[in-house]
Parts: structure tokens; C-alpha cells; sequence
């Protein structure tokens, strides 16, 4: 409980609000990113309560009409009035709260980082599709805006920090203390309480967190990022709000990379909470595939890097592997160096690589081939970016993304990496 402030009982949670036409209101509690009813009571016009004996946990909750149409509070430990009009945020006032009101000051920074930041994204794109640019161009004038950017973070984070020292014992100050990066690390990314203390499950604090960590603080490679999967779920104690959070949130991340990987996740997921429907919403949502081993793959024709026409058919009878990846992905980019090995060790034995690129800008696509030293003759593109049809044709929703073919054209695996694609190469074409 957070000691720092003396809790109300009984808990109220009430106000008059301007919408019409419902007869009941609804509270509704995270779990991540999930929401579900909490509990609910009459709305007579516009006015509303809701009565506890005692506490209820704190966190984030939804208060409204059906989940969509609802605001978002911090409900808890504090007597609450709201007066206004739902469908107007700004018109929202919080008497009583001092959570409410912190969430309030939090959601204007963020939102005014969020435009400043949007605003530079859209300069950093105006430049990367200038005519002739090239990826060494690039860099040189991005300089400019990566140092306005840091000088944004900057303040961004003294912001912050101050808000986080004025109200100590908070909610809403765990919540700020979450994304406060400076000095983080891999090591010490995440604090032993965000995986045992339920709160920090109450809201989608910590799958934003966790995204973050893969982003930026885990190796982009598929065997990094089980390991600290594995990690994470250790770190919760079982059956914990926390770690099922984990869960729906670590799940999602592999179903492009690692199909298999993501449903031994949800199967261990639903079995160690049976009753949760989001396990097992999570677990049916999974893919089954888009080919099947042993199954003939279609065609891709397109063009290459010089505009001349490409057939992956025109490859028949080699071993193939299909590579879908781009020149800004930072994982696909990571595992280049990968494939350059195994195809400089199997190109004489009657493997190559097509490579199917979802850059949208012709001149970052061949500077990333020669950079990363990708010497088979198979790169085409449509430049059309996560609109590439060959990419809709693989049903491909994330990359790398790669499929193995053999000399017929029939899928022998999908998304090998690493060592895991030279010993299937070496038990293909390492035959007397």
C-alpha cells in the first residue's frame, strides 16, 4: 500500500457526468493492456457511485459506458469525484485525487514530447527519400536531428524526474519511475518489484517496458531474445498478475520469428492460468502458418537492384534460402552476417540466397548490400515497403523472415538462424 499518504475508508468513487441515454456506468480494471469488468452500478441522470468498505487495488481502471467508450483513472485508496463530459477529455475534473491529477500533468508532457518527436521522425523521412541519398549522405545530415532529439530526452527526463521527487509514495510516481532510462542498462532495466508487485501489472506500463527492453537493450537475434524471455518469466513469481503479463506480452514477439517457440509460450501460458480467457484468446490467435513443410512455395518475380526481372522459379534446382528483410531493420541487419557465412560455405555445394527487400528507398537497399557484404547475385524489391506483394504473398508480418526451399521449390523449414541454418545446410548438402 502506499504509506506515504493516509487511506480513505469507505472507498467512493462518484460524479456527475453530462452523457445521457445509459442507465448503468462500469469500472473496469487493467492487466496490462487488457481490460475487464471490475464492477458497475447505476447511472441516474448522470450521476453515479460507486462504494467500497475498503481499499481496492490500485491501478490504472476505465470508467464508462462499455470498455471503448470510457476514460481512463487511477482508482485505489482515494475518495474521488469526476464532473464532466466524457467525450471531451479536457472537460474531466478530478476532485480529491492527487493520482488523478499527477496522471493529468504526465499525459500533457507526454503528449507534447510525443509531437516534438513525431515532427522529427517527418524530417529524418523527408531526407532518407530525397532523391540520391545515400545511407552515408544520410548519416552525415541526421547529426542535426539526433542531437535536437537527445536534447528533447534530455528535458523530457528532468521533467520527469521532478514530477517523480514532488510526490513520492504514488502510483502514478511507480508509474513515471518505469521509463525513467537514465543510467539503465540490460542488468538493471527492470527493478525486482516490477515483477512482484501487482501494481505494476494494473495498466500497460510494463508491456511498453518490456517492448523497450527487446528494442533497445536485448542483441537482435532469436537466441538472445528467448534467453531473455526465459529471463523475464523467471523473474515473476507463478501465477502472479505480473508474469501473466509477461506472457501476453512476450508471446506476440516471436510469432513471425519463431512459430513453434511462440506456441510452446502460450501452451505453458494457458497452463498455468486455465481461467484466464486472454491465455487462451492469445493461444487461438496464433497463426498455424503460412506453408506447411513440404509444401511447393509460389513464385516471386521482381526486379532486381540493376531493373532487370528476377524469377525465384529461375532457381530451381538449387537449395534456396528466402530471405525477407530490409536495410532499417536492426535484427535482419544483425543476422546478415549469419547468412554471408553460410552462403560463402555452401554456394559450390548448390545453395544461394534470394533475398527479398521491403526498403522502400533503392539507394539505402544497395548501400546496406554492399556494407554488409551480401555477394549472391538474388536481391529484388518492389520498394514498396510493408506493402511488397511478395511479403502479403508469404503472409510475412515481421523480419527476418526466411523460408528454406529445396531444389523443387517445397518448403523445408522457416526463420533458420545462425548455427540452426548451417546444420541444415550441412545435412542437405553435405551428402557423398
Amino acid at each position: 500500500m502506499l504509506a506515504s499518504f493516509a487511506t480513505a475508508k469507505p472507498i467512493s468513487i462518484k460524479g456527475k457526468l453530462t452523457k445521457t441515454g445509459y442507465s448503468t456506468i462500469y469500472l473496469y480494471k487493467y492487466l496490462g493492456n487488457t481490460v475487464s469488468v471490475f464492477d458497475s452500478t447505476k447511472y441516474n441522470a448522470g450521476s453515479f457511485e460507486f462504494k467500497y468498505a475498503d481499499v481496492i487495488p490500485t491501478g490504472f481502471y476505465k470508467l464508462g459506458f462499455d470498455s471503448k467508450d470510457a476514460m481512463t483513472i487511477i482508482a485505489g485508496y482515494e475518495n474521488i469525484v469526476i464532473t464532466g463530459n466524457p467525450d471531451i477529455q479536457r472537460s474531466i475534473v478530478f476532485a480529491g485525487s492527487k493520482e488523478n491529477d499527477l496522471f493529468s500533468i504526465y499525459q500533457k508532457l507526454n503528449k507534447e514530447q510525443n509531437a516534438q518527436n513525431t515532427a522529427l521522425n517527418q524530417k529524418a523521412q523527408q531526407l532518407q527519400q530525397q532523391p540520391g541519398m545515400t545511407e552515408e549522405l544520410f548519416n552525415q545530415q541526421i547529426v542535426g536531428l539526433r542531437a535536437k532529439s537527445d536534447s528533447l530526452n534530455k528535458a523530457y527526463t528532468a521533467s520527469m524526474s521532478h514530477l517523480s521527487a514532488q510526490n513520492p509514495g504514488l502510483f502514478m510516481t511507480k508509474v513515471i519511475g518505469m521509463f525513467l532510462s537514465e543510467g539503465k542498462t540490460a542488468e538493471n532495466f527492470f527493478s525486482q518489484a516490477e515483477f512482484t508487485d501487482k501494481e505494476y501489472a494494473a495498466g500497460d506500463m510494463l508491456p511498453s517496458k518490456i517492448h523497450t527492453y527487446f528494442q533497445y537493450y536485448v542483441k537482435q537475434d532469436l537466441y538472445s531474445w528467448k534467453a531473455a524471455t526465459e529471463q523475464l518469466l523467471s523473474a515473476c513469481p507463478a501465477g502472479s498478475d505480473n508474469k501473466q503479463v509477461v506472457y501476453s506480452t512476450v508471446v506476440p514477439l516471436f510469432t513471425q520469428n519463431d512459430l513453434d517457440y511462440a506456441k510452446a509460450l502460450a501452451n505453458a501460458f494457458v497452463q498455468e492460468y486455465p481461467k484466464s480467457a486472454d491465455a487462451k484468446q492469445l493461444k487461438a490467435s496464433l497463426p498455424k502458418g503460412s506453408f506447411s513443410v513440404g509444401e511447393e512455395v509460389p513464385n516471386i518475380t521482381l526486379t532486381d537492384i540493376t531493373g532487370q526481372t528476377l524469377s525465384l522459379n529461375s532457381l530451381r534446382g538449387k537449395v534456396v534460402l528466402i530471405d525477407f528483410w530490409a536495410s532499417w531493420c536492426g535484427p535482419c541487419r544483425g543476422e546478415n552476417p549469419n547468412v554471408v557465412v553460410a552462403y560463402n560455405k555452401y554456394k559450390d555445394k548448390g545453395f544461394t540466397v534470394f533475398s527479398v527487400s521491403l526498403d522502400t528507398n533503392k539507394d539505402q537497399w544497395q548501400a546496406a548490400i554492399n556494407k554488409d557484404g551480401l555477394a549472391w547475385p538474388n536481391h529484388v524489391s518492389d520498394l514498396k515497403g510493408w506493402q511488397s506483394d511478395p511479403a502479403k504473398l508469404y503472409n510475412v508480418k515481421g523480419i527476418p523472415a526466411t523460408f528454406l526451399i529445396d531444389q523443387q521449390g517445397k518448403l523445408i523449414a522457416m526463420n533458420l538462424r545462425g548455427e540452426d541454418l548451417q546444420a541444415k545446410l550441412a545435412e542437405l548438402l553435405n551428402k557423398p
